[in-house]
């Protein structure tokens, strides 16, 4: 902690500040649980004192019970019987924490930290140890010193995993844990899933949480849950660039070649939607992607009209070209499909819109004009069965925008 600002002290205590509540909450408890094995009155009264139960003895006295572990006071009894359990059981891994706890009580931090970290060191159960050396660590801006620790704290007791990862996911905030966290979670630890949902639901690790995951699935972890989870979290934080950004991880499909949408031609089931088809289906409109036949399938019930499938795209100011081809079942009587390209962005100027009805191949220009803020666009197809009398069927064969230069009979969708 020599030559750390009040600020960086402060800094990281908030990083580090839930793990320390719950690693000293978790150190108390494993010091219950150390009194209760053995009763220190009846072994002490032996003729060969066992050093076991001097530690029982000055953990009972000491560390037992409601008192944080901030407050623990070490009287020289119990340091008395620490030094009495070392004598005998100098592996006794209580005794050299309740003896590291002494010196820092008496303004020792160096004796101290080398006496709790030998504790550690010697029992990777010894919880109590672990928690001082977290808050300890943590309050130095260790990152990867505490980061090891609640790791392998969760070894121990891994069905607390939901009380650390909000500090996990707090400490990816800062872009220096990163590459601490990847070693970490690169051997697949059982806490990963629980991290994944903590970092979702904190938006200032949501920068670094693209950064992590892209370099796991590029080290050969394959696309899953967790990244669904984390697009969802991307999208509802309105960070819709590190949702592009996570489009790198999606493997190349060779029928996209040129085009701005993803999976263009139906050839596949979604990936990571809404980089990829996201499918709608409310019980009144519903879309499958039928990858034999290479077409979007989409049913609705007579009178209903939505959304049947969306994708998000990135379109810089210039001119394009939508084409859109229907399969070869032709539309109920009564349906329609309509192609929307609105902006995903709130309060984006100049942004480009489009509303296409395919009733067979359509081919339509259109331009994001020089000045638009809008980079994102939400490209939205939807089904309407208002007018028919029964259930109705639509088959889309093809979906494609890609560069272009502008018909001068087609009419611009500059407005």
């Amino acid at each position: 902690m020599v030559g750390m600002s009040g600020d960086s002290r402060s800094r990281n205590w908030v990083i580090w500040g839930v793990a320390g509540v719950t690693a000293v909450w978790l150190g108390l408890s494993s010091a219950a649980a150390v009194t209760k094995t053995l009763r220190p009155s009846v072994a002490l009264s032996l003729p060969v004192s066992n050093g076991f139960a001097y530690e029982a003895r000055a953990a009972q006295a000491s560390i037992a019970g409601d008192t944080p572990l901030q407050r623990v006071r070490i009287t020289a009894a119990q340091r008395d019987d620490a030094k009495a359990a070392l004598r005998r059981e100098p592996l006794a891994s209580t005794a050299l924490t309740i003896a590291g706890l002494d010196r820092a009580q008496q303004g020792d931090g160096d004796a101290a930290t080398k006496l709790i970290a030998r504790a550690n060191q010697v029992d990777k159960r010894q919880l109590i140890a672990n928690a001082w050396l977290i808050n300890h660590y943590g309050t130095a801006g260790r990152d990867k010193k505490v980061l090891a620790l609640l790791d392998e704290a969760l070894k121990v007791r891994p069905e607390l995993s939901g009380r650390y990862m909000p500090a996990f996911a707090q400490a990816l905030g800062n872009t220096e844990t990163v590459n601490i966290l990847y070693e970490l979670l690169r051997r697949r630890p059982t806490w990963r899933a629980d991290f994944w949902q903590a970092v979702s639901s904190n938006p200032a690790a949501l920068s670094n949480a693209q950064v992590l995951r892209s370099r796991l699935l590029k080290a050969g972890e394959p696309l899953g849950p967790v990244d669904s989870l984390l697009m969802q979290a991307f999208i509802g934080a309105k960070r819709l660039d590190l949702a592009f950004r996570y489009a790198g991880n999606l493997p190349d499909l060779h029928d996209d070649s040129g085009n701005l949408i993803r999976n263009g031609s139906f050839d596949e089931l979604p990936r990571l939607a809404p980089l990829d088809w996201e499918l709608k289906s409310d019980g009144r409109v519903g879309a499958a992607i039928d990858e034999g036949r290479g077409t979007l399938e989409i049913n609705a019930i007579a009178g209903a009209s939505a959304t049947a499938a969306r994708q998000l795209v990135a379109l810089q100011p210039g001119n394009y070209i939508l084409f859109a081809k229907l399969g070869q079942a032709s539309l109920t009587r009564g349906s329609e499909v309509v192609v929307h390209l609105v902006c995903a962005e709130e309060n984006a100027a100049n942004a480009a819109r489009l509303d296409v009805t395919v009733t067979g191949d359509v081919e339509q220009s259109f331009t994001v004009p020089a000045g638009s803020t809008c980079r994102y666009y939400w490209v939205n197809l939807e089904f309407s069965a208002l007018n028919a009398t029964g259930p109705s069927l639509a088959s889309i064969a093809e979906l494609r925008i890609v560069p272009g230069r502008l018909k001068d009979q087609t009419p611009s969708a500059n407005f």
